[in-house]
């Protein structure tokens, strides 16, 4: 809960920062405020507030291990705004506010111990991120992506919603804990209205990821929404999502798979199937990161459907994988889209010639979303498919691995592109930008070569 103070007033004396025209300082304001959180939470101190709110919040093993990648992820974001940021400073200090909290909606939502910290979780990392993803007012793209997000995100908060009510109605509790002793006493013939409100809550959660049949506004508003809105969307949401997915599932029904095991299979497969094939098509790069999004959540719930006991460990390890990577995809697209204007995959030929950095890291960010080894993509799929077959998932397993080898199609595509022959203007990277995006590279190697790094950071 410390972390979470922390974070909350760094939030608040942003918006201060702006009041006195001191925008500059906004952005070290938050990144200390994220490193003294994320020492926080690795060192597992909470200050005392263990019993706050009658146990409504838990910070537990399983909330740290998510609370350190969404905050690591968050940094990098923020050092990456900081050069797309470099020449509108305008209302740059309520940006990173909003951005912070965003950050503690994610905390909470993976960190709930009752239904009703569950929702404010939710909706606190969502309502700031409407307003990001509308930020750029004079772009009707912008306005677009904002608009659509709204709209689809409080369809999704009534599903919550719902579900909530319908829970309560018959387990009589928010309580995560009383939830779960209902659901493991009436295992047998658990009520019809307390499996809507769990179908209902797991709707909710499927928008939150971007997975089918609720995958609709995702590429819209990544396509609209700016570059470094659009990359924490892809990171620190989708993490946050499966996150309180997990948790929700492990305290509630995870073992009574007839209730929700066939329907996140059918929904893993929907969505890899939809994600795989739609990102062949698209010739716009954020369009096809949007729809590669859509598949990779396909992956995850794969292993969310196996329902091991170490699933927990791959699908953080693979959220985590898939987050660098994506970031660094969306690093090379931010200064190549501000230098040259080009926003499509073609229009990427020549970059090699112009800049040999830019080239190297977006080819590594597309060789492990692609699955390639030594990569950290490769064994976050590895994990995920030895861990769904040793619960007998044959099916989902052999789809997924035809998924994955669509997707090495479209993203080798995007990385033999951007080293043909072309002509491009010529790509400056500052000495500032150029570490960013080596240490990414390094993280991004280091998750594949040494995943035991991985799990003892977390640990």
């Amino acid at each position: 809960m410390t972390s979470v103070i922390i974070l909350a007033s760094a939030g608040i004396i942003s918006m201060f920062v702006g009041i006195f025209n001191a925008k500059r300082l906004a952005l070290p304001l938050v990144l200390l405020a994220c490193l003294a959180a994320l020492g926080i939470v690795m060192f597992r101190y909470n200050g005392g507030y263990d019993g706050l709110l009658n146990n409504m919040l838990v910070f537990d093993d399983y909330s740290h291990g998510f609370n350190i990648v969404m905050i690591l992820l968050t940094m990098g974001v923020l050092t990456i705004s900081r050069y797309y940021y470099k020449d509108n400073i305008e209302h740059l200090s309520d940006i990173y506010a909003l951005f912070i909290f965003s950050l503690i909606g994610a905390i909470l939502s993976v960190s709930f111990q009752n239904l009703i910290m569950l929702f404010i979780g939710i909706e606190i990392l969502s309502i700031p991120l409407y307003i990001l993803a509308t930020s750029n007012r004079r772009n009707l793209f912008s306005n677009e992506a904002g608009l659509k997000y709204f709209l689809m995100g409080s369809f999704a908060s009534c599903f919550l919603l719902l579900g909530i009510t319908f829970i309560y109605g018959t387990a009589y509790s928010f309580d995560m804990n009383a939830i779960g002793r209902f659901a493991a006493d009436n295992a047998t013939a658990l009520p019809p209205m307390f499996v809507v409100g769990c179908v209902l809550i797991l709707g909710a959660f499927i928008f939150k990821i971007s997975a089918v049949p609720f995958h609709f506004w995702a590429p819209d508003v990544y396509q609209g929404s700016p570059t470094v809105i659009t990359s924490f969307m892809a990171t620190v949401v989708k993490t946050a999502g499966f996150g309180a997915l997990l948790r929700f599932l492990n305290l509630t029904i995870i073992n009574n798979p007839g209730v929700w095991q066939e329907i996140v299979q059918v929904i893993a497969i929907l969505t890899l199937v939809v994600g795989n094939i739609l990102a062949l098509y698209q010739q716009n790069l954020k369009r096809m990161l949007a729809y590669s999004g859509i598949a990779n959540a396909g992956y995850v719930l794969v292993a969310v459907a196996s329902a091991g006991e170490p699933t927990t460990g791959f699908v953080l390890y693979y959220l985590a994988s898939y987050g660098v990577a994506s970031l660094l995809a969306f690093a090379v697209y931010t200064i190549v889209k501000d230098q040259t204007g080009t926003d499509t995959i073609e229009g990427l030929k020549g970059l090699f010639a112009q800049n040999k950095l830019l080239t190297i890291t977006l080819a590594l960010a597309m060789l492990s979303l692609s699955g390639i080894p030594p990569l950290a993509g490769f064994f976050g799929k590895y994990a995920i498919f030895a861990n769904a077959l040793s619960t007998g998932m044959v099916w989902p397993v052999i789809i997924a691995v035809l998924g994955s080898l669509v997707g090495v199609y479209y993203y080798l595509r995007v990385m033999a592109v951007s080293f043909s022959g072309g002509e491009m203007n010529k790509v400056h990277v500052s000495p500032g930008y150029a570490f960013v995006l080596l240490l990414t590279a390094a993280i991004l190697v280091a998750l594949g070569v040494m995943p035991d790094l991985f799990t003892e950071l977390i640990a």
